[in-house]
């Protein structure tokens, strides 16, 4: 991928802005992995500066002022300030939290709140922070409800390849007609700091949709594009997702497991490579403070419902070293604690 990156930024023609709608070497391999696996037309497919841009293209695409856009909370950061900078107000539904079973949510209480004036649900699969995959059961359920109402998707697949156990089902493939899928290369091919991400529009809608992304950063970096186009399909096709999800399935597994050790309840994730887990005794700022360990308060993630007391998120997309280090400094804040 770097070599791509640095053959692509020696190129004269690389230096140039390329089109927003991507570069035919970006296309090519886009429209074939994504066919794989969405169906996914390459005139649909819209290349942006990573998820987020993706994200607030879409905002500022499909809702305005007077609207409303469903969301599930806890909610990722991000999706309340888009949706308001594009005039929109954010109503965000509570997710269910059991002891035993985890998060889940209520198919109901989501149909309550959609109103004339909801445009759009924004759902997030596999789900930052809580880790939820949802089943096909549950994404009928939302389907039928977008269907009923006429309401766009716009659904946030930046970890489509990071889960633990079945593979994701995409709502694209439910509702092809009013989804619009995001993904991440970032998330994919863990280079997160290069920026490139995508939307894929339902058919016939990506040339409008393209013509919103060009008033934003213009273009994604054209040598990083083509770094992307070459990695992709090489990615499948060696098993790098699958090595992926084996190492991650590994720290999950260690982080997981000190945390009970410790008296934390964990509720494991089935996607991200972020858990979420309560204890009555700690809180984000005790942790950063007194044992050195770096966690997001689950408040956070609620603008209009209360957290979980005791709700934190933990990230395990660090080294096994790293988990470790962690570990033994809870354990000696836990003895320090008694």
């Amino acid at each position: 991928m770097s070599n791509a990156a640095q053959a692509s930024a020696a190129s004269s023609a690389q230096r140039r802005a390329s089109p927003w709608r991507s570069t035919n070497a970006f296309c090519g391999p886009m429209a074939t992995t994504l066919g794989a696996d969405l169906g996914v037309d390459g005139a649909d497919i819209t290349v942006t500066c990573g998820a987020t841009e993706a994200l607030d293209v879409l905002a500022l695409s499909l809702y305005g002022p007077g609207d409303e856009v469903l969301m599930l909370e806890p909610v990722f950061d991000v999706y309340i300030p888009q949706a308001r900078l594009a005039g929109a107000t954010p109503v965000t539904v509570p997710m269910r939290l059991d002891p035993v079973t985890g998060w889940s949510f209520d198919p109901g209480a989501l149909g309550a709140a959609v109103t004339p004036r909801t445009r759009a649900l924004l759902l997030n699969s596999p789900f930052n922070p809580t880790g939820t995959v949802f089943t096909p059961d549950e994404l009928a359920d939302i389907v039928a409800l977008a269907r009923q109402h006429d309401l766009w998707i716009i659904s946030d697949e930046v970890y489509d390849e990071l889960y633990f156990g079945e593979r994701p089902v995409s709502v694209r493939t439910l509702a092809p007609e009013r989804t619009f899928t995001v993904g991440s290369a970032g998330k994919r091919l863990e280079a997160t700091g290069w920026r490139v991400g995508w939307i894929a529009a339902p058919p016939g809608l990506g040339a409008g949709l393209s013509g919103m992304r060009q008033l934003t950063s213009f273009c994604s970096p054209a040598p990083l594009q083509a770094a992307v186009a070459a990695a992709l399909p090489i990615a499948r096709q060696d098993g790098f997702y699958d090595t992926l999800r084996a190492g991650y399935a590994e720290r999950l597994a260690l982080l997981s497991g000190g945390l009970r050790d410790l008296g934390a309840s964990v509720f494991e994730p089935r996607g991200t490579y972020f858990l979420t887990a309560r204890h009555t005794h700690w809180t984000a700022g005790s942790l950063v403070e007194q044992a050195g360990v770096a966690v997001i308060p689950g408040e956070a993630f609620y603008v209009r419902h209360t957290a979980p007391q005791g709700l934190l998120r933990v990230a395990f997309c660090k080294s096994t070293e790293d988990i470790h280090l962690a570990l033994e400094r809870l354990e000696r804040y836990v003895r320090s604690q008694s």
